[in-house]
């Protein structure tokens, strides 16, 4: 059985993967602030995975799904770290106001 999909642009394929590189690369760099790189870094693999479905496996594609991927992890290790040195935050502050000083 025949799948009726349409052969994809060579255009649209080259653009889905230089905004692939380009989400991975925006993913590393607003990982640092407060975890913001978590939804390019998203982008960045689901258009890396189009890319692939698509046949489009260039230096773009692959840069974009790597760094994506590095982007994903680095915001996750910085919001956990952000998220404990909350909890620190707060425990410091409620023992400052309990014993008065």
């Amino acid at each position: 059985m025949a799948e009726n999909t349409p052969a994809p642009v060579e255009g649209q394929s080259k653009g889905k993967s230089i905004a692939c590189m380009a989400c991975g690369i925006a993913s590393i760099v607003l990982s640092w602030s407060y975890g913001c790189g978590l939804i390019p870094a998203i982008v960045s693999l689901v258009l890396g995975s189009q890319c692939k479905k698509e046949g489009v496996q260039n230096t773009f594609t692959k840069v974009g799904k790597i760094t994506g991927i590095i982007g994903l992890i680095l915001s996750i290790i910085l919001g956990i770290i952000m998220i404990i040195l909350a909890c620190i935050g707060a425990a410091a502050g409620a023992m400052t106001s309990y014993y008065g000083g």
